[in-house]
Formats: structure tokens, sequence, C-alpha cells
């Protein structure tokens, strides 16, 4: 996830995670571009090499699609997103493919959000034409291994106004104890 915005370009990297976190400071969160990188894997744990013949993506309504970015996927009329990019690739049982896609949000509030990406295999082959024993395409069904999913969580980040006003208290304690020490020690000499 790279985040760009008046303090400039921050990156984040996840590896193999469905959970995401990312803090934007309070003032620079208005206006910040989100821009996401998902990594779709496609392994086949079967026993016979097949085909992903078509990947979809059920585009979450918080991000935005772009062609330019994504010359390998293609919007369809539903709003989902489809890549065909492994569809002529034999996977080996085993063996993992993966494809890329890159997403988009325009930060227009200051509310903390997730969202929640899916993708799932739409559409797949073997040549001996034996289904999926555990999986059923285009169900968009929780559970099953063709199916992915993946939070980005958009935080405020806090800690730095609790950072600095505990020093500010803490200053204020040792500015006092020293006054406290001084004036008593003054007030042995005027005695």
């Amino acid at each position: 996830i790279t985040v760009q915005n008046k303090e400039g370009v921050k990156t984040y990297d996840y590896i193999d995670t469905t959970l995401a976190k990312v803090d934007i400071t309070a003032k620079r969160m208005v206006g910040s571009t989100l821009v996401v990188e998902y990594k779709i894997k496609v392994t086949n744990e079967g026993n016979i090499a097949g085909y992903a013949k078509n990947i979809v993506d059920y585009l979450p309504k918080e991000l935005k699609f772009n062609s330019d970015l994504n010359p390998t996927w293609y919007a369809g009329n539903d709003g989902y997103l489809y890549n065909t990019e492994l569809a002529e690739q034999a996977i080996n049982p085993g063996e993992t493919r993966e494809i890329n896609l890159v997403l988009t949000k325009q930060m227009s509030d200051s509310s903390s959000v997730i969202i929640n990406n899916l993708a799932e295999v739409y559409d797949d082959y073997n040549e001996l034409g034996i289904k999926d024993i555990d999986s059923n395409i285009r169900n968009q069904a929780q559970g099953e291994d063709d199916m992915g999913s993946a939070n980005v969580l958009i935080t405020i980040k806090t800690g730095s106004a609790v950072t600095y006003t505990c020093i500010a208290l803490i200053t204020l304690v040792i500015l006092g104890a020293g006054i406290y020490v001084i004036r008593k020690k003054t007030a042995r000499y005027y005695n």
C-alpha cells in the first residue's frame, strides 16, 4: 500500500496477509491517495494440471479501478473486474501463479474505514473435464479455496498527541519541582 499526501509518499509492505493496517495523521487524512496493490495467488491443490481461465475481483465500492494501471484486467458490465492472464498457462499440481491488481482510493473524510476485497476463480478448466471437488466457481462463498479475501484498515494515526502531552506534563513537573527546590534553598538564605 502506498499513501500519497502533503507529507510525502509512504509505502507499507505486507506479505501473505489478509489484514493490512495503514495509519494516516488526522490533518492529512482528507486528500490522501491510497494505491493498493493486491497479489492474487492461484494454487493448484488438485492432482491434475488445470487452468484458471478467468479470475474475478468483486471490486469494493470504496476503491477505484484504472485500466492504465491494470492492462491485463477489464471491467465487466456487472461492475466486477476480470483477468484472463492465466487462461493459457497450465498450473500443475502444487504450483502457484500470481497476478497483480492495483486499485486506488481518494480519502475524502477523516474517518477510519475498512475495505474488504474479494477475488475468486471465475472459470476453470482441466483437460480431463473433472470439476473442482471442494469449490464451486462464481458463487462468492467464503471458506471455499477458490476465493480469496484481503482487508485494508485505514485509521487515524494516534499516539503523537499523547506523546507530546506526556512530554509537556513531565517537563512541567520537572520545572515545578525545580522551582520548589530553588525557592526552598533561597528561603534558607533569607531567613
